[in-house]
């Protein structure tokens, strides 16, 4: 004879484990976003360069491209090294240069439309960017200055454009407008 025991039940989870992780997950993103929209394009362009690090030794290992050529030197490079540069530059900048300009270009320039304002934000967002690397990296040839700068550039329109889809809508642009009309 055995003994019987009475199992309790528990209950279970009405929902997924992982949906509601990301649920919390999305919402955090969602709430803080001016902490999380600096690192966007920095995180794509290593991620990048690291896919090109990939295709470029193996190019090299398949005999399509030669180990003297200087483009998988320049891409390790970048998917090495260029990530926390541009990591840190695009972190101060955004809370140096580009929330300022919002203010200013919102006071200043009120007559543009909100997508030419997002615009000329995120150029001066990442010209911004683009001067802190050359700064930082201090490039040799014309060629790699205008690759840095291109880089600073792209890292912040794609950070801006990432910015004003989370934060929607932009509080400094609005508390300006508001301002501006008339009772």
């Amino acid at each position: 004879m055995g003994v019987r025991r009475k199992r309790k039940s528990v209950p279970r989870a009405r929902g997924s484990l992982t949906r509601e992780a990301r649920q919390a997950i999305n919402q955090h993103v969602r709430e803080h976003a001016a902490w999380y929209a600096p690192a966007v394009s920095a995180v794509a362009f290593f991620l990048f360069a690291h896919l090109l690090t990939l295709l470029a030794f193996f190019l090299m290992k398949s005999g399509g491209m030669h180990q003297e050529q200087d483009v998988h030197k320049i891409i390790v490079t970048w998917a090495v090294y260029g990530f926390l540069p541009l990591l840190l530059c695009s972190y101060l900048c955004f809370f140096a240069v580009a929330r300022p300009v919002t203010g200013l270009l919102a006071r200043k320039c009120s007559f543009w439309t909100t997508t030419t304002m997002h615009l000329v934000t995120g150029a001066v967002y990442g010209a911004a960017i683009g001067l802190a690397l050359l700064l930082l990296l201090v490039p040799d040839t014309w060629f790699n200055v205008l690759l840095v700068f291109c880089i600073g550039v792209a890292a912040g329109e794609g950070n801006w454009f990432f910015y004003r889809k989370l934060a929607v809508p932009d509080p400094v642009i609005e508390e300006h407008r508001l301002e501006e009309q008339p009772e």
